[in-house]
């Protein structure tokens, strides 16, 4: 395991290596995006772990502006175990059974970092969670990224390690940032996704994360 990224100490920081996932591209498509059927954790090397996951669920994110459904970003969820509850329990379902869940956001316009942070924090809002300490560190991580660029790809992943949680986030640059915290933060972060939709959109995002795909 030491030679994985996730023996890395973590510290709130960056880290310098290679890609964080691999992908096993499948024959489906979102908006030209392709999706994948699996993802893995590469090695400090760049080549892929033993650490696998499989596609729970993928669909588009739009965004009203000016009273049209603009198309942000596709989404793909992956995690350890693919068996979860494809309902509201989803959330405390996949945080229960799995130790590894990862997103990867492709991007179909440029978004700022600041306003990616933005939504983020409002999504979290929106299930009544407490913007505290270490829900501030984390935005801001996602607010000091690179910019959500069009045609880029941010990743996340969150892997349990006892009662913590590391959360790694590649942005669209291919910079890796870490953060080491409690338990709570992975069912904090799925929630933006899967918890109580903020709006319209991530609402219909939510029913087509639900539904399997391959």
């Amino acid at each position: 395991m030491k030679s994985f990224i996730l023996a890395i100490t973590l510290l709130a920081g960056v880290v310098s290596q290679a890609s964080l996932l691999s992908f096993e591209p499948g024959n489906l498509q979102i908006e030209g995006v392709t999706l994948n059927k699996t993802a893995t954790i590469n090695k400090q090397d760049g080549t892929p772990s033993s650490l696998k996951m499989d596609l729970l669920g993928a669909g588009l994110r739009t965004k009203t502006v000016l009273f049209v459904a603009a198309k942000v970003y596709v989404l793909e969820l992956f995690a350890s175990n693919k068996n979860f509850d494809r309902n509201d329990n989803a959330v405390k379902s996949i945080t229960a059974n799995s130790d590894m869940v990862a997103l990867r956001i492709s991007m179909l316009r440029t978004v700022d970092a600041s306003t990616l942070a933005t939504s983020f924090r409002e999504a979290l809002e929106a299930n009544n969670f407490q913007v505290d300490t270490e829900l501030t560190q984390i935005l801001s991580l996602i607010e000091n990224s690179a910019d959500g660029d069009n045609g880029k790809t941010i990743s996340m992943l969150m892997k349990k390690d006892g009662d913590k949680v590391n959360l790694y986030y590649e942005d669209t640059k291919g910079q890796l940032k870490t953060f080491q915290g409690t338990a709570s933060v992975m069912p904090k972060i799925l929630s933006i996704w899967l918890g109580k939709s903020a709006d319209k959109g991530l609402e219909k995002l939510k029913a087509q994360l639900l539904n399997p795909v391959y």
